[in-house]
């Protein structure tokens, strides 16, 4: 089978790790993959950037040497409040990867980089499977938002500076665009956690053929290994209870940074604790004000699976987030996870079975969740250790978030033979 995949990146954030990891799986079963994408980390030879400039900019290129072109549209194009259009994403059907492409898998759409409306186009051609990793599809412009309830099948964003950021309201015009494309573009949806589900059957979007595949990681790399010779390995003490978060990368405020920061307040007087953080680390924080560890960010899973295995607590405080690797991956290790009730997270953290779900937003309750979990015997820690590791092994790998793809991908080719 000859599968397309187009995504924002190809190696960095969760959805491309889930796009990557499909590229992977199914290279390794025989089938043969392409990625476009508009930012490209590896060097995969079948990854191509998604940019294909116009004559002007290929005529400023060769006069310079420079990409002034690129430069130009990238500086330009956020102005414009519209991250749909404007977009030269329809030369993507001219390529020989999209011509022999048995089917094309969309993953992050958003990102100034795609022309929604070349869905229309694709779908005509080929089948079309498009996994919506947050809300963006959904919502005028932001990737994720705290409103409950869909207003005439959007749900509205908070602010103009929640990602994908706008300079000014042009809310009316998205909408607008975004259901006529919907309207015309045929495709078939694919929600990691039921959470998201419910909300696309809430939406502009309800109408679409809809299917619930969660995200998986490769559990092979994030097992469950000895803590102890992690943490000499790590360089980290053996005498401490380790809690550890990842960073956001910039200042987000849908990431919860602050609430991390109320911990570490809360815990600054307890010599017994340690805080990790993994990711971009001093950029965000104040480590003067809140002492923790920060070793930044970490590429190699292998090294990134060590910490998750040195920590005694994985703490995850998003305001808004979907279905999570680094949960799962944390859990793979066999680290028990204490966050709130927040998007698809329950679907993977079992309260007090594999980690502590507190009340949404309840810094006390997190407290709360944080002490049940270290307070633990170790009989009793290593059974929530143990549950955490089983659970995702029973329900979140990579293997079967690829089969159930492939399965997905077979029947939409199988209904398109038949009904051209």
């Amino acid at each position: 089978m000859h599968i397309l995949q187009i995504n924002t990146v190809d190696k960095r954030g969760g959805a491309s790790k889930v796009g990557y990891t499909l590229k992977r799986i199914f290279e390794a079963e025989g089938n043969t993959t392409s990625m476009f994408v508009k930012l490209k980390y590896s060097s995969d030879e079948n990854v191509f950037v998604a940019r294909w400039p116009n004559p002007l900019s290929r005529l400023l290129k060769k006069l310079t040497g420079k990409d002034i072109g690129s430069f130009l549209a990238n500086k330009i194009r956020p102005l414009l409040a519209n991250d749909i259009a404007f977009f030269n994403s329809d030369r993507l059907l001219q390529t020989e990867e999209f011509r022999e492409a048995d089917i094309v898998h969309c993953h992050n759409l958003h990102g100034n980089y795609f022309n929604l409306s070349t869905l229309i186009k694709i779908s005509k051609l080929k089948p079309v499977v498009w996994t919506l990793h947050d809300m963006w599809a959904m919502t005028p412009h932001c990737a994720h938002t705290l409103s409950d309830k869909a207003r005439d099948g959007f749900f509205d964003c908070a602010s103009l500076k929640d990602y994908q950021e706008m300079p000014w309201h042009n809310e009316a015009y998205l909408r607008t665009a975004k259901r006529k494309i919907y309207v015309v573009a045929n495709f078939t949806i694919v929600a990691p956690c039921a959470w998201l589900k419910e909300k696309i059957a809430q939406s502009l979007l309800q109408k679409k053929p809809l299917r619930l595949i969660h995200n998986g990681i490769d559990a092979a790399t994030f097992q469950k290994t000895d803590k102890k010779a992690a943490r000499e390995n790590l360089g980290l003490p053996q005498d401490k209870k380790i809690i550890l978060f990842v960073s956001p990368v910039g200042p987000n405020p849908q990431k919860g940074w602050e609430y991390v920061e109320n911990v570490m307040e809360r815990q600054k007087n307890n010599t017994n604790v340690l805080f990790l953080c993994v990711g971009t680390g001093s950029k965000i924080g104040n480590q003067k004000k809140y002492p923790y560890t920060s070793v930044g960010f970490v590429s190699d899973e292998k090294k990134l699976a060590e910490y998750y295995v040195a920590a005694d607590l994985f703490l995850f405080t998003s305001k808004a987030e979907t279905f999570p690797l680094v949960v799962l991956e944390a859990m793979s290790c066999g680290l028990p996870v204490v966050s709130w009730n927040v998007g698809g997270i329950k679907e993977a953290v079992l309260h007090k079975e594999t980690g502590y779900i507190a009340n949404y937003l309840d810094t006390n309750d997190l407290m709360n969740g944080i002490e049940y979990i270290l307070s633990r015997t170790t009989t009793e820690y290593e059974r929530l250790s143990q549950s955490a590791r089983t659970r995702v092994l029973e329900n979140f790998t990579d293997t079967l978030m690829a089969k159930n793809y492939m399965d997905l991908y077979r029947e939409l080719i199988r209904n398109r033979r038949q009904n051209p």
